[in-house]
């Protein structure tokens, strides 16, 4: 049973990912990424009237597995989680997938966010982050006014 292979598809995907990049590039459209594929959550982020929405999906992962830092306008968000070093019974692991999963991604925020207003909550692996928009540099409507 020592002939058990797993396939490592990171440079096709790679290749792929550069595809799609070009081809999203030349129609203006956004392709999925290979981004889960390559050991980073997959992130949608959303621009509101009043606040930037980031969605982040974490599936396996509980709240206190994810760490979220504001650094000088960078949102970093990470984690470390560690599973369970003796998962099973007696016997030689032919495959060992499930040991230290990690991953870290950070986001340049807009100069219009307000920091000490950030929330974040997690749910059904699904974090959501929440950065209000300060008020100064919210959309406003003018009057016009015949002078």
């Amino acid at each position: 049973m020592k002939s058990v292979i797993t396939y490592n598809p990171s440079s096709v995907l790679s290749a792929l990912n550069d595809w799609d990049k070009l081809v999203g590039s030349v129609f203006d459209r956004d392709y999925p990424s290979s981004a889960a594929t390559m050991g980073y959550p997959v992130v949608d982020i959303r621009e509101e009237k009043e606040r930037y929405v980031l969605e982040a999906e974490l599936p396996g992962f509980a709240e206190k597995d994810v760490d979220i830092k504001v650094n000088d306008r960078i949102l970093t968000v990470s984690s470390s989680k560690d599973e369970a070093k003796n998962v099973g019974g007696e016997g030689v692991w032919l495959i060992r997938e499930r040991g230290v999963r990690t991953f870290r991604r950070s986001f340049s925020m807009p100069r219009d966010v307000d920091l000490d207003g950030i929330k974040a909550s997690f749910k059904d692996g699904l974090l959501s982050v929440v950065l209000p928009k300060r008020p100064e540099a919210r959309e406003k409507t003018v009057a016009i006014t015949r002078g």
